[in-house]
């Protein structure tokens, strides 16, 4: 076995062994070799931060809005008023005027007077207002199977010719006319006639110009053996259906 070299130094036949002084060495352990790792400190888990306030949303909207509305309504009001007070001022114009009117009516004497009733007979002519009626004659008219009058009742064709002697035009209507029965009941003429009228001249609505003329038939019902049946004639709706009449003489 080898041997070191002795140091000249040391004294011959020492009992040290050689190499003394170093630290004797361990018997190798692999596990002795592997690396010391630090455990690190323990730390709590990352907490996101709390989100951000909204920022306060601003109120200039509203108040704009309140103020627009608020204007709206001023507006309302004004308009209603001063609309109110046109109203007001017209219907005062109106009242003024209207009374001014009765007035100068009641304090203007009548010129011009209605016209008294007025009786005739067949042939003889009624006149209101320029307007010249004349019956020129009255017939019986016999019914037929399907057009019966009623109970007691007889058809009669009276003929009537109008002329307008005014300067201006005038209305005519068959519905002017009537029939009053010798107990005072007024009727209307009847546009459902029988068969046995043939003539086809019945008097129709329609208006005269100045120095025209018209004529034509009405047929009526009137109570059967009635000699007081007269035929009567309204020109104006102001008047009264009996003021002007003819006897018939049934």
């Amino acid at each position: 076995m080898y041997q070191p070299p002795q140091n000249p130094n040391e004294p011959t036949g020492s009992s040290e062994q050689p190499y003394s002084q170093y630290p004797p060495q361990q018997p190798y352990n692999p596990g002795d070799n592997q690396p010391t790792y630090l455990t690190p400190p323990a730390y709590p888990p990352y907490q996101y931060p709390p989100p951000p306030m909204p920022p306060k949303k601003r109120r200039t909207w509203l108040w704009i809005v309140l103020g627009v509305l608020a204007i709206l309504i001023l507006g309302c009001i004004g308009v209603s008023t001063l609309v109110l007070r046109s109203a007001g001022t017209a219907i005062n114009t109106v009242s003024t005027t209207v009374a001014s009117t009765v007035t100068t009516i009641a304090e203007t004497p009548t010129t011009q007077a209605q016209p008294a009733s007025q009786v005739s007979q067949v042939g003889g002519t009624i006149t209101v207002n320029d307007v010249a009626v004349t019956l020129t004659s009255v017939k019986k008219l016999a019914s037929d199977q399907y057009i019966q009058p009623k109970a007691g009742n007889i058809y009669i064709v009276v003929h009537v010719k109008m002329v307008n002697n005014s300067t201006g035009e005038v209305d005519y209507n068959p519905l002017d006319f009537h029939v009053r029965s010798g107990s005072g009941n007024i009727t209307d003429i009847d546009f459902v006639v029988p068969s046995t009228y043939t003539a086809n001249n019945q008097l129709n609505s329609g208006k005269l110009s100045a120095g025209g003329n018209v004529e034509g038939d009405l047929i009526f019902q009137v109570r059967k053996g009635d000699h007081k049946t007269q035929l009567t004639w309204q020109p104006s709706f102001l008047g009264n259906a009996g003021d002007n009449a003819w006897n018939l003489g049934l």
